[in-house]
């Protein structure tokens, strides 16, 4: 079959189920993903401008009504909400969708809009015209190209290329299948690219101050000599004349002030050890804060990938509280009731089930607090990376656990799986200890093990499934 032969039938297939009906939705599920959705069965018409493999499809398939905002998606609303599908046609026998729609103004005018979908690999467009006249265009041309796309200028199509192919067709509708699978992850990535990238100039800003604050650490203790080196002038002192500029220890010479007195010169040395042990003391403290804020900014990048948009907006509120970055405009009135009621169900934590257990985790400090010193039972299994930030599990024990208080083999090694993924990590140090030996730190998720197990682990299960079950995780609900 070629590629017009194709897209012909599904042409008709656009027609049979979506001729007549009205477009009440629009919404942008990525910079280059547009779902549209109609009054008839909750079918939509979901158009893809990614440049290898662009494609249009009729779909009841993307739960996700969510919108990304632009001009272009603005004025697509404007144009299009409300007016009837008359029937989508092929232009000029090319690869080029024309899906016409009629828009009854408040007037009662009718206006003649042609969404035309050029599904050319590489330059891909969407372009609305009223009746030939062009209005948006999702990329305009200018008239030095072989194709020029002018706003309010007649729409001349491209040159065709007579270049017929056979298309493999259960290998494009697989492609259209595994793309509609990833659309909401895009859709994330994209709305919170800010936020990521944020974060990842944040984590560079802070291995700077680390290497900085490392440098100064060890400048202070090379200094701590100086305290040996002022007790042994103290002894020497009576020898040495004013104005000289030094005096030999163990075979270094060390420098003295000229224009000092004998005891100004042993206050000096004394003075840099002081300072020195006071470095020490304040730097270690900074080292040890800005390795954790690198470890923290690790966790959330680690997680990313799973997470869902209640997760970002617990995590934007998160990092508003503890001002690792700042978020312009967070506290934005929009939407209060709706963040409220986000808000409140961001805190449970997720859970899968595995062996018939059910092994819950959190994806932010908020979520491990709730999971570990609120959800979880005394004997129930915790299990964290050690020594850096990560997602608490913790293994919930079912009725076959209860004699012994303990966890079989199998649910404890895929619990050290799921710890590593989670962590992004193929093997790794993880503690595992009892509920009832876990005290609650002084911030949020922070976790004091008193009693511990420590775990050598490497990944030996395939991540697919891991993949798998997370896809379908749930809320542990209260």
């Amino acid at each position: 079959m070629t590629k017009l032969d194709f897209l012909k039938e599904k042409i008709n297939t656009v027609n049979e189920k979506l001729k007549g009906a009205y477009v009440n939705k629009i919404n942008a599920l990525s910079s280059l993903d547009y779902l549209f959705t109609f009054s008839r069965h909750s079918l939509s018409l979901f158009i893809s401008l990614v440049s290898q493999n662009p494609f249009f499809n009729v779909t009841d398939q993307i739960n996700n009504k969510n919108t990304l905002q632009s001009l272009f998606i603005q004025t697509l609303r404007n144009k299009l909400l409300n007016s009837c599908f008359i029937e989508a046609t092929l232009k000029n026998d090319d690869s080029i969708i024309d899906f016409k729609f009629i828009k009854t103004t408040d007037t009662y005018d009718k206006i003649e809009y042609h969404l035309l979908f050029e599904l050319f690999k590489g330059n891909t467009n969407l372009i609305l015209l009223n009746k030939d006249k062009i209005e948006l265009a999702f990329r305009y041309h200018s008239l030095e190209t072989n194709h020029p796309l002018i706003l309010n200028t007649i729409y001349l199509p491209p040159k065709k290329i007579d270049f017929l192919k056979d298309i493999d067709v259960e290998q494009e509708l697989t492609k259209e299948k595994e793309y509609f699978s990833n659309i909401n992850s895009k859709y994330l990535k994209e709305k919170y690219d800010f936020l990521i990238s944020k974060l990842k100039r944040k984590r560079k800003t802070l291995l700077n101050k680390e290497a900085s604050l490392q440098n100064d650490l060890s400048k202070a203790s090379e200094n701590l000599k100086y305290k040996d080196y002022g007790d042994y002038f103290l002894t020497i002192m009576h020898d040495i004349k004013k104005g000289q500029s030094s005096f030999t220890y163990e075979g270094k010479e060390i420098p003295l002030k000229e224009e000092y007195s004998m005891s100004d010169n042993l206050m000096y040395l004394y003075k840099i050890y002081k300072k020195a042990k006071n470095t020490i003391a304040l730097t270690t403290n900074f080292l040890k804060e800005t390795r954790d804020d690198i470890s923290y900014i690790d966790n959330i990048l680690s997680l990313k990938d799973i997470y869902n948009e209640v997760d970002y907006e617990e995590l934007l509120k998160e990092l508003n509280t503890n001002q690792i970055i700042k978020i312009k405009n967070f506290n934005s009135s929009k939407n209060k009731n709706n963040r409220k009621n986000k808000e409140t169900k961001a805190i449970n934590p997720y859970y899968i089930t595995y062996n018939n257990h059910r092994i819950a985790y959190g994806k932010n400090n908020l979520q491990n607090n709730e999971l570990t010193f609120k959800r979880a039972n005394k004997n129930d299994i915790y299990l964290h990376i050690a020594n850096t930030h990560g997602s608490h599990v913790v293994i919930f024990l079912n009725d076959n656990d209860r004699e012994t208080n303990d966890v079989d083999d199998k649910t404890l090694n895929f619990a050290l799986n799921l710890v590593l993924y989670l962590s992004k990590k193929s093997d790794g140090t993880i503690y595992v200890a009892k509920i009832k030996d876990i005290k609650k730190g002084q911030t949020p998720g922070l976790a004091n093990l008193i009693k511990y197990d420590s775990y050598f682990a490497k990944s030996n299960i395939d991540i697919k499934e891991i993949e798998g079950l997370i896809k379908n995780e749930q809320r542990l609900l209260n």
